[in-house]
């Protein structure tokens, strides 16, 4: 390794380059060292895109090395991505605490990184509320002044009317302003609070006292909503979130999910997913975004739905929401409802979800959890190799756009288009692509473009006629288009089951959705694809199966596939039938 160092100490980088790659054959562990040193003879060949991934992959190994951030900041610097560079050069000084000469070093670069491009990322004010749960709160401050640099960021703890005070702990914490609320403001109020304390100019940081930061987590938050400009907000994974924000991992104790933070905060492929919504319990918010969209709408009392709402009113304001897949954020999750909960003060917080739901649903006309949805089993059945391809795009029923986010995710250089009946959904959705609002059966074509992929989800079973349409699109997919859908299956125990009681009771959602027009079993929804002219070229199934206490169904069920010719016992717990099909020629 000395001998390596030395070469490139001399510049003479051809043979560092060449000692390295005989390390490494006897040596085949990549370690941060190693990436310290291939980093290193990348960079003063001129090379920073090759030096980018070995410095990636030294802090996989290492996520705590000051040298590789450092490094890191010098190849976002020489890409002149300056606010990304500021960041990884404050996350170096922060892990050299224990280094001086290497501190002064790194501090000197800094200052004149600075001076030089006058870059400077604002400082974050988190705001944290308190509600008779202090050691939640002195929790959460602990690791925030664990695991972030105190040159980032300032705490605001606003106490939202707790039962005992904790103004003489807070009086006796020089680093946290704070603010004594006789009262209960509810989550939106209570922010807002603090959100007035905060510096002018400072990002802003929602985060719930019952949550523990690990190590690197808000680094790579802040590395995310800094990835671009058009960014208003970035938001966190965790073991305890919605909207498919949950980590699939079990933890068996605190100090589990600590390490988990440790290793899971560290580069990796595709980090940053843009969503249509991101949960409220750690939403980082860009100062410049917050000052064109302002405080959170506190008719939302006392909680949930106002993430939504600031979500909603942050796309509508031209911003795109990031997720941080590689910020993992510890939350135990509702303790300050439970908390009111206990305290039986009001029978509302026992429905808080579904009252604060309608009021969403009144602001904006949309209904949240139907048009946010997701349809990641359709997105399953594009093909990888199309990943680097300008592929077009189009979403048949696109509601706010959710699949056509995911879609831009794992196909960055698709084309994405959108047609949705709703006015109020499609306006949402035509912040995220292009996107026209109508009835498809009804409607001329609006795009002169020829389709990868059009995507049916949920569609068919709500049209007139949707052989006709299937018909019609057929002449608007290009040599290699195809149709992806799914279909609800009639046939499924929780319609049968009610059929065979007497009842047809239609719901929401879901099999008996009472907007369906048509209904399909496995036969009519392959029939209606190969009588409108496709192929069927692939066939899944989403699977839901009564639960084993449900007695009275599995029996039922048991005794209807003992009648003869009745179809296979298996198609009763079918859901939903997907198909991926092409035109015949």
């Amino acid at each position: 390794m000395d001998t390596i160092r030395c070469a490139i100490e001399q510049q003479d980088y051809i043979k560092a380059f060449d000692l390295l790659k005989e390390h490494i054959a006897s040596n085949p562990t990549y370690t941060d060292t190693i990436a310290i040193l291939e980093s290193s003879i990348y960079m003063g060949l001129g090379d920073f895109h090759a030096a980018l991934p070995c410095i990636q992959d030294g802090l996989k190994f290492n996520p705590i090395n000051h040298e590789l951030y450092f490094l890191l900041g010098m190849v976002y610097e020489s890409f002149s991505e300056y606010d990304k560079a500021y960041l990884c050069y404050e996350n170096a000084l922060f892990h050299c605490k224990d280094n001086k000469d290497d501190y002064t070093a790194i501090e000197e670069h800094f200052l004149s990184f600075i001076n030089e491009t006058g870059a400077v990322v604002p400082k974050v004010s988190i705001i944290l509320l308190n509600f008779n749960q202090l050691t939640y709160t002195k929790n959460c401050i602990t690791s925030i002044r664990d695991y972030c640099p105190a040159s980032s960021y300032e705490i605001i703890c606003v106490d939202n009317g707790s039962l005992e005070s904790p103004e003489e702990w807070l009086k006796a914490q020089p680093d946290i302003k704070y603010q004594i609320s006789p009262e209960n403001l509810g989550f939106a109020g209570g922010c807002n609070v603090g959100i007035r304390m905060a510096t002018p100019g400072n990002d802003i940081f929602l985060l719930n006292n019952d949550t523990l930061l690990t190590e690197n987590a808000l680094f790579w938050l802040r590395m995310g909503l800094y990835e671009k400009e058009e960014i208003g907000a970035s938001g966190a994974v965790s073991n305890y979130a919605g909207n498919r924000q949950t980590v699939s991992v079990s933890f068996n104790s605190l100090s589990e999910c600590l390490e988990y933070g440790f290793t899971h905060n560290v580069p990796m492929d595709q980090p940053f997913a843009y969503r249509a919504m991101l949960i409220g319990f750690a939403l980082l918010i860009k100062h410049t975004a917050f000052e064109k969209t302002g405080l959170l709408d506190e008719r939302f009392f006392p909680g949930n739905y106002e993430d939504n709402d600031y979500c909603t009113r942050l796309i509508f304001n031209d911003y795109k929401l990031v997720l941080c897949k590689n910020s993992f954020i510890y939350h135990i999750g509702n303790a300050g409802f439970s908390t009111l909960e206990e305290q039986n003060q009001d029978s509302r917080y026992s429905n808080l979800m579904e009252i604060n739901c309608h009021r969403y649903m009144e602001k904006w006309n949309i209904r949240p959890t139907y048009s946010f949805y997701c349809h990641t089993e359709l997105i399953d059945l594009m093909e990888p190799e199309d990943k680097a391809n300008a592929i077009n795009c189009l979403d048949i029923g696109c509601a706010c756009g959710a699949t056509l986010l995911e879609i831009q995710n794992r196909y960055p250089n698709a084309n994405l288009y959108g047609i949705e009946l709703d006015p109020h959904s499609a306006a949402f959705a035509s912040h995220i692509a292009t996107v026209v609002q109508g009835n498809i059966e009804t409607m001329d074509f609006p795009f002169d473009v020829s389709f990868d992929y059009i995507i049916l989800g949920d569609v068919l079973e709500h049209l007139v006629e949707p052989g006709q349409l299937l018909k019609r699109l057929k002449s608007h997919l290009s040599d290699r288009g195809v149709i992806i859908t799914s279909i609800p299956n009639i046939l499924h125990f929780s319609a049968i089951g009610q059929i065979l009681m007497g009842s047809f009771a239609y719901a929401d959602s879901g099999v008996l959705d009472r907007t369906h027009l048509r209904f399909f079993t496995l036969y009519d929804s392959a029939n209606l694809l190969q009588s409108s002219g496709y192929e069927i070229t692939s066939l899944q199934k989403l699977v839901e199966r009564p639960s084993n206490d449900f007695t009275t169904m599995n029996n039922l069920l048991d005794c209807l596939a003992s009648i003869p010719n009745v179809v296979d016992k298996e198609q009763f717990y079918v859901t939903q039938y997907i198909y991926k099909a092409k035109p015949i020629p």
